[in-house]
This record gives structure tokens, sequence and C-alpha cells, in this order.
């Protein structure tokens, strides 16, 4: 920035005059303007020739006040040039002062960063130096952990060679085991899903139940439904009878009136033939009198034209006479029409009164049909509610087969839960022996990691030994097949190991809730109540 300012000053300053120069510089341009001025005028002059002295010093005068005011304004920029020098310098100097102040806190930061950084590298040398004097140490320690490891691991391989020999010699053993555990497991299946037949079986007979029980309420309310409507039906039977009262003495009085009425419309047609025939007779003679007037008028023209005759004169006289007895015929016509209009009045009403008693007389047929329907109803109701019975009674002894079988199946589920655990003794049994003279030692194996100990111990029984070492290596090939099998599978595995170690229901349990633990995604982990130890004096249970 400041160094933009100066290129600005010093362009100024090159551009600007000097102040000994400003005043001589319009001298010589007003001497260059007079002598244009004056050429022009002394061309002016020669050009005129009647121009006189004073109009020449008048412009000479009107010059020099110009040539004035322009050295005053020379003047002016002159010292405006001047000020502008002045502020020059005075930036000049903040800008060097300035500067050496951010040179001064410069170098006193960078000496400050310095000073920082060697406190900063003298800290991470020592952080640096006890981490690895820490790893040192962790490398030591990992060093002594890797020789116990491998002593260890050394002391491994020593004991799974000793058990690779011991399961090749009962790998014939195993094969007897296997053959067994196929014929427990398929009868066990046999009776499993006799079991599931009996099951569903009785989950079929539930549904039939209840699906009884609902066919029950639903007869239930419609025969409440049907007895509702049977009482309105009732009610409604009881005022139609007083309406057919009221309308069977009503169709007395109608027919009485129409019988009346058809006398009188006997007699209506009698004489509405008469008057028909009348009335023909009328439109013959008002067709004549049309065309009587037709000749009337003809006549008359003629009359008017006078060209009558005396013949002629007494013809038309007839004529008219003729006429005169038409017209009183005429009116009579009338008059006929008038009484014809009347009568068929008379018959309209009539006819609206025999409509009415048409149906008065279907009005009675209608109450017929009514009670069929509530006769209908009545035995429709009757028939449902002997249906609702019947139901019921077939529920009632639905409901006593399903319970009778119920108990048959629960009774057959535990006589198999009896059967099944006494095939299972059968089969561990065997295993557990160890002479041939069939000698079975009550012996038991401690839980978890004492059993490899149990195993390994020298006591002075060697019988108890072997023993307890077939017992170990049947225990260690029931816990691989577990690790490699079904959950079904695993299920009837911990059963065999309960019964054959002698587990009391707690601990049973306590396996069972492990094993539904490690197969579920959910759940918390069972923890043990108080000492899990085998059990010697709690008798078996049934396992569930």
């Amino acid at each position: 920035m400041f160094a933009k300012l100066k290129k600005k000053i010093a362009e100024e300053a090159a551009i600007a005059p000097r102040p000994g120069g400003a005043t001589r510089i319009p001298r010589s341009v007003s001497k260059e303007s007079i002598t244009s001025v004056g050429a022009d005028s002394g061309d002016d002059f020669a050009s005129d020739g009647s121009s006189s002295r004073e109009d020449l010093s008048s412009q000479l005068l009107r010059r020099n006040e110009q040539i004035r005011k322009l050295e005053a304004k020379l003047s002016d920029y002159a010292e405006q040039v001047r000020n502008l020098q002045k502020i020059k310098e005075k930036l000049e100097i903040a800008l060097e002062k300035h500067q050496d102040s951010s040179m001064k806190k410069f170098q006193e930061q960078n000496e400050a960063y310095q000073a920082n950084r060697a406190k900063m590298a003298e800290g991470m040398a020592l952080a640096l130096e006890k981490k690895d004097q820490e790893w040192r140490e962790k490398l030591v320690h990992l060093e002594k952990e890797k020789e116990m490891l491998s002593a260890q691991l050394q002391e491994m391989r020593e004991q799974s060679l000793n058990l690779f020999q011991k399961r090749d010699e009962i790998d014939e053993l195993e094969g007897f085991q296997q053959q067994e555990l196929a014929k427990v497991k398929h009868m066990l299946l046999k009776k499993e899903e006799s079991l599931s037949r009996a099951e569903q079986e009785l989950e079929a007979c539930s549904q039939e139940l209840t699906h009884a029980k609902k066919e029950l309420q639903v007869t239930s309310s419609l025969s409440l439904v049907l007895s509702n409507e049977v009482e309105e039906l009732r009610q409604q039977h009881s005022e139609l009878e007083a309406q057919r009262d009221e309308l069977v003495a009503a169709e007395a009085n109608a027919e009485n009136k129409i019988t009346d009425l058809e006398q009188r419309g006997q007699e209506l047609q009698t004489f509405i033939q008469h008057l028909s025939t009348d009335l023909q007779n009328v439109i013959d003679e008002k067709n004549k009198l049309i065309e009587h007037l037709q000749e009337k008028v003809s006549s008359l023209e003629k009359r008017l034209e006078g060209n009558f005759s005396g013949d002629e004169h007494v013809w038309e006289l007839i004529k008219e006479v003729t006429f005169l007895d038409g017209f009183k015929s005429l009116e009579n016509c009338l008059a006929i029409t008038v009484s014809v209009m009347q009568w068929n009045q008379y018959l309209i009403s009539c006819i609206c009164l025999c409509s009415c008693s048409v149906y008065l007389h279907s009005a009675p047929a209608g109450w017929n049909l009514r009670s069929a329907q509530q006769t209908d109803l009545e035995v429709e109701s009757n028939k449902l509610q002997q249906h609702i019975s019947a139901v019921k009674h077939q529920c009632a002894e639905r409901i006593s087969r399903l319970e009778a079988q119920i108990a048959a199946l629960e009774t057959a589920r535990e006589f198999d839960k009896t059967a099944s655990q006494h095939k299972i003794y059968k089969m561990v049994f065997p295993f557990q022996k160890i002479r041939p003279d069939n000698e079975i030692p009550e012996v038991r194996e401690k839980p978890n990691s004492e059993v490899p100990n149990a195993a390994m111990t020298v006591t002075n029984n060697s019988d108890l030994n072997d023993c307890r070492e077939i017992n170990f290596e049947y225990l260690k090939h029931v816990v691989l097949k577990f690790m490699s099998c079904r959950e079904s599978e695993a299920f009837h595995l911990i059963k065999a190991v309960s019964v054959l170690l002698n587990f009391s229901q707690e601990e049973e349990n306590m396996l069972k809730e492990t094993l539904e633990y490690k197969m579920s995604w959910f759940g918390s982990k069972p923890s043990p109540k108080g000492s899990i130890r085998p059990s010697i004096s709690n008798p078996r249970t049934a396992w569930s």
C-alpha cells in the first residue's frame, strides 16, 4: 500500500512545475498570446484601415488584465503544489515509522516462536523417551508371557497326544454308542411325531369347540331377533284384524252402494244409447242445416241481384220455413248435448265409486297374504328354536368327547415320557460299564474345570481311575456332539448328560436356560443360584 502511495507522489512531483519557474512559464505564454493577438490586430488594422489607436490601446489593456488573472491562478496552483509536497513528506515520515514498528514486532514474535518451539521440542523428546521406556518394559513382559505360553502349549500338546491315544482305544465303544443313540433318536422322533399329532388333534378339537360355541352364540342371537320379530308381527296382526273388521263393515256398505250404482249404470247405458242415436240424428240435421244455409246464402245473393221470378220466390219462402223448423230442432239437440255432459260427469263419479269397491274387494286378499306370512314366520321361528336346542345338545356332547380325548392324550403323553426316560436309562447304563462282570461304580463328575483334573488324578484304586476316564471320554464325546448338532438334538443331549451325571432339576434347568441364551439373539445370561453341585440323594424328575 505504501509503495503505491510513493509511486503516486513521485508522479505528481514529476508533473508539477517548480515554484521558481512557475511565474515565467505563464509570462512566455502571455507574450506569445500577445504577439498572436498583435498579429491578429495588425491584420485587422491592415484589413480595416479605419481603426484608431484608441481601439488598440483598449485591446492591450484587456490583454494585460487577462494576463494578470492567469498569473494569479498560477500562483494559487503553485501554493497548492507546495502544500501537497509537505503532505507527501509527512506521509513518508509516518510510513518509515510504521515500518520500523512493524519490523520490531515481527522480530519479537519470531523470537517468542523460536523459544516456544525449543520448549516443545524438549517436551516431545522427554515424552518419546518415556514411551520408549514403556514399550521396552512391555516387550520384556510379553517375552515372559510368550515363554509361559510356549511352555503351556507344549504341555497341551502332550495332553492332546495322550487324549488322541485314548480316543483311538474307545472307537469300538463309540460305534456301539452311535448305534444305540440312533435307535433311541428314532424312537424319540416317533414319540414326538405321535405327540405332535395328538397335540394337533387336540388343537383341532379345541377349534371345533370354539366354532361350536360361536355357532351357539349366533343361533341364540338369531332366536332373540326372531322372537322380537314374532312379537312385532303379533302386534301388527292384532292391528290388522281391527282394520279388517272396519274394512268388512265398509265393504258391506260399499257392496250395497255398488248394487245401486250398477242398476243406475245400466239405466245410464240405455239412456246413453238413446242419446247417442239422438246425437247422430242431430249431427245429420246439422249437416242438412249447413247445406240449407249455403243455399240460403246463394238465394240471398240472387235476391240482391234481383234475378228471382215468382215461382222461385215462393220456393225460397218454403225453404226458409223449413230452415226455421231445423233451427228449432238444433236447439233441442243442444239441450240434449248439455244433458249428456251432465250424465257423463255422473258416470265418472260412479266409476270412482266402483274402483273404491274393487279396492275393498282386494283388501281381504292382502290380509290373507299377511296372515299367511305371519304363520310362515311362526313356523320358521319354531324350527329355529328346535335347531338351537339340537345344536346346544350337539355342542355339549362334543365338549364331553373333547374333554375325554384331552384326558386320554395327557395320560398317553405322561406314559410316553416315562417310557422314553426308561429307555434313556437303559441306553446310558451300558456305557458306564467298565468290566465284563457288569460292575457299575457310583461316580459323579465335577463341573467345568474340575473334569480334566479328576481324570488326571492318580489314586490307589485303579478301577475308580478307569471309571473316571471312561466317563470323562463319554462326556467329551457328548459335548462334541452337542457343539455340532441342531437345537432339538441339543435338548436331547442335555437330557442324556443330566441322566448320566444325575443332575438335579435346578442344574438341568440352568443347562436348558444357557442353551436358549446361546441360541437366541437377545436375552440375559442365566446366573447359577448358589453353588451348583452334582446331586446324589435327590431323586430324578421328568424333564420338560
